[in-house]
């Protein structure tokens, strides 16, 4: 949960290099020297006001406060917050599970302390596991080993709570377009990446407004030049490995997540080009069972 923006002229922006949490307060660089309490609270409220109008309806199982708060966040004041919010989930229904994520400091040392071992129920830890910001490797076992070590790892299995690992997927690589924000991939690409005619537009006549397909490139433009259009064509999964090699990663994975968590939740992207972000498209092709 970062932004920040910086025009640097009327075609470039800037964001990663200079991304900030500023919901929390104000970050200088290197830590928070001041905190927005009345932010903090805002938010609070929110998680109350969302509970008394739906925290009773049936199709509601869990809540989870706040999407990937960044590593860099001033750890106690993020603790404090989800306190918070569990309290106003809990006093209005203690049966919704309270689901928080942590951070990107997946450690029992970082958030055993949260919640007294008495006062843990309904509480779950979300952990975001990706294989495509890992190291690249260059056999699909590989993948699986590596994945199964870094679940299986001290600092993880030794978290006190029911975890879920609420965001993975079947990519091994960031070839996804705008995977790392619009025109502005943040991460190099670990194999070549594809390209494909970019999707024409499902609107009839006359809304299916369509870009210039003979365009060099199409800005405005971020700090990297990957992830851009060039003459209609997008950027989509490497073919590096074959569906048959992630037939094999959706049957480790699956055993992965069978042995070391209590749930697990594909992200998958609302897109036309990348199968392996896409349950619906997994599912059909026999990568994944169930």
């Amino acid at each position: 949960m970062a932004h920040d923006l910086e025009w640097t002229d009327e075609t470039h922006f800037k964001h990663w290099s200079i991304q900030n949490a500023s919901w929390m307060g104000h970050y200088n660089g290197q830590y928070y020297d001041s905190i927005n309490y009345d932010n903090i609270n805002w938010a609070v409220d929110n998680v109350t006001n969302l509970m008394e109008k739906w925290g009773h309806h049936p199709a509601l199982y869990a809540l989870e406060p706040v999407n990937e708060p960044w590593g860099s966040s001033d750890h106690e004041v993020l603790m404090d917050f989800y306190r918070s919010a569990r309290d106003a989930v809990r006093a209005v229904n203690p049966d919704v599970i309270f689901v928080f994520h942590d951070s990107f400091l997946p450690w029992a040392d970082q958030w055993n302390q949260l919640f007294a071992d008495d006062d843990m129920e309904n509480v779950i830890i979300d952990l975001h596991q990706y294989m495509a910001w890992n190291a690249p490797q260059d056999n699909i076992g590989s993948y699986c080993d590596a994945y199964g070590a870094n679940l299986r790892q001290w600092g993880i299995a030794d978290i006190k709570y029911p975890k879920w690992v609420g965001e993975w997927s079947l990519a091994t690589d960031v070839c996804a377009m705008w995977l790392g924000g619009f025109n502005d991939s943040n991460t190099a690409y670990q194999m070549p990446c594809q390209k494909v005619d970019c999707p024409y537009s499902y609107m009839p006549e006359p809304y299916n407004v369509d870009f210039d397909r003979t365009a060099a490139t199409l800005g405005p433009y971020g700090e990297s030049t990957r992830a851009t259009i060039e003459y209609g064509q997008c950027y989509t999964d490497s073919a590096f490995f074959s569906d048959a090699d992630v037939q094999v990663l959706g049957d480790c994975v699956s055993y992965i997540f069978n042995d070391t968590v209590d749930g697990q939740f594909l992200w998958n992207f609302r897109n036309e080009l990348e199968p392996r972000w896409s349950y619906v498209e997994a599912y059909d092709k026999g990568w994944l069972q169930g």
